[in-house]
C-alpha cells in the first residue's frame, strides 16, 4: 500500500459528502463483484444492448424491465478476445416468463471482418427453457475483426407474463460450468483453465435477469449483494443462498464447485486459502493459519463477508474486488470513487433491499458513519499496486 498524502480534516470531509447532499450519487452500473480471473477475456449477457455494436461493448447491464407482450433484445458479448473464430453455448431462461424468437449473428462480431463468412454457420436450436446458440467464421484470418470486443449475437425475446427470468449461460442448474466454448484460429480453446473434456471457458461470465411488468430491483434476492455485484459468473441473482464465490472452503455460489479461481500459487489443485504450500503475503504463517492472507488489514473472515479477494490486496481490473477500501476497484481511495458510494446508504441494514454488504466494512450487518465511513479517515489518495 502507498502512503496517504491527504491527512487532517478527513472526518469533516467525509461527513459533509455523505450527509450533506453536495454531490449526486450515481452507482456504477458496469462494475460487478468478481474474484480474480486468470483469463483476460470476458463473455456474458448484457440485458440492455444500448451502446453496443459489432465491435464495441458499452455499459454491461445486469437487469432489464419490460412489459407483457413487449418484444425486447439482449446481447451476448465478448471483451478482449484474440482471434476468435468459433463460439457456442447453452443459454437458459424461464420459458413461462419470456420466449426466444431469434438470434442474429450475421451483423455482429464474427461477421465484422472484411473476409468473414458466418451466415451458413450459425447455431440456433431452442427447447423449453434453453437454446443452443453459436457461430463459426469459416473465412477468418489473423488480424481481422475477430480480435477485440463486441456483440457475439443479439437475441430477440417476447415477454409472456409477469415475473422474473434468469438470462444466463449454463450446463446445469443453477449455473455450474459456464457452458460457453470459445475457439481461436489455431483450433485451441480460449480460457480453458482446468482442461475439462469439453474445454469450456473458465473466465468471467456475466449473467442477467429480466423483470416483466415490474421494476429492476437493486438486489433481487436481498442477500446484500447488488445485481451488478452478482452478475459475474459465480452467483445466482435470484437465490439468497447463492453469493459471490470466496476462498473459504465453502461453495458460496452453489454451483457444485468450491473455491474456483483460487488455486494460484502454487497451482496444484488445492485452493490457496487451505493450501499449506501457499503464503500469499510472503510473511508469517502459511495461508491456512494466517488470519490475513493478503496482509491488507482486513481478515480473511471479513473479506469473505464482503466478498473481496482475500488472496490479493489490490484489484487487477474493474471487475476484481480485492482491497475492501477500494469500492470502485481503481487502486486508489478517493471521495468520488469510494466514499460517495455511502451516500443514501447510512442506517441501511441487511434484508431491507438497499443494504450492501460491500459497504459494511466492519461486518455488523448495518452501514454507519462511525463504524464504516470513518475507516476512510486519513486514507484518501492512498494507493495499492
Amino acid at each position: 500500500m502507498g502512503n496517504p498524502i491527504w491527512v487532517g480534516f478527513v472526518s469533516a470531509i467525509l461527513l459533509a459528502f455523505v450527509c450533506g447532499g453536495i454531490y449526486a450519487f450515481t452507482e456504477r452500473g458496469d462494475v460487478a463483484e468478481a474474484t480474480l480471473s486468470e483469463v483476460d477475456t470476458i463473455v456474458g449477457v448484457d440485458a440492455d444492448p444500448t451502446g453496443n455494436g459489432a465491435t464495441s461493448v458499452g455499459t454491461i447491464d445486469s437487469c432489464i424491465s419490460v412489459s407483457s407482450s413487449e418484444t425486447f433484445y439482449i446481447d451476448l458479448f465478448v471483451k478482449d478476445v484474440t482471434e476468435l473464430r468459433w463460439w457456442q453455448g447453452t443459454f437458459r431462461f424461464d420459458s413461462s416468463v419470456v420466449e426466444v424468437n431469434s438470434l442474429n449473428v450475421d451483423d455482429y462480431f464474427l461477421a465484422a471482418g472484411a473476409d468473414s463468412d458466418v451466415p451458413l454457420w450459425d447455431v440456433f436450436s431452442c427447447y423449453p427453457d434453453e437454446c443452443t446458440i453459436g457461430a463459426l467464421d469459416t473465412a477468418s484470418t489473423p488480424g481481422s475483426a475477430e480480435s477485440g470486443s463486441g456483440v457475439l449475437g443479439r437475441l430477440e425475446f417476447t415477454a409472456l407474463s409477469a415475473g422474473t427470468s434468469r438470462l444466463y449461460f449454463s450446463l446445469w442448474w443453477p449455473f455450474g460450468i459456464s457452458g460457453v466454448y470459445l475457439e481461436d484460429l489455431s483450433g485451441a480453446a480460449i480460457g480453458d483453465l482446468d482442461g475439462d473434456p469439453d474445454h469450456f471457458f473458465d473466465g468471467l461470465v456475466f449473467n442477467a435477469i429480466v423483470v416483466v411488468d415490474g421494476l429492476c430491483p437493486t438486489d433481487a434476492d436481498l442477500d446484500g449483494f447488488t445485481n451488478d455485484e452478482e452478475s459475474v459468473d459465480g452467483s445466482d441473482l435470484l437465490d439468497v443462498n447463492s453469493t459471490p464465490e470466496m476462498c473459504d472452503g465453502t461453495d458460496n455460489d452453489l454451483d457444485g464447485v468450491t473455491d474456483e479461481w483460487y488455486d494460484r500459487d502454487p497451482v496444484n489443485g488445492t485452493a490457496d486459502c487451505v493450501d499449506p504450500d501457499s503464503n500469499t503475503d510472503g510473511t508469517g504463517d502459511a495461508n491456512p493459519t494466517d488470519p490475513d492472507d493478503d496482509d491488507d488489514g482486513f481478515s480473511d473472515e471479513r473479506e469473505a463477508y464482503l466478498a473481496t479477494d482475500s488472496l490479493a490486496d489490490c484489484p487487477v481490473n474493474q471487475y476484481h474486488s480485492a482491497w475492501p477500501l477500494d469500492i470502485n476497484n481503481d487502486t486508489v481511495i478517493t471521495v468520488s470513487g469510494d466514499v460517495l458510494n455511502y451516500r443514501g446508504m447510512i442506517a441501511t441494514t441487511y434484508g431491507d433491499g438497499k443494504f450492501r454488504k460491500r459497504l459494511d466494512l466492519n461486518g455488523d450487518g448495518g452501514i454507519s458513519v462511525s463504524f464504516d465511513v470513518l475507516l476512510f479517515r486519513q486514507r484518501l489518495m492512498e494507493t495499492c499496486s
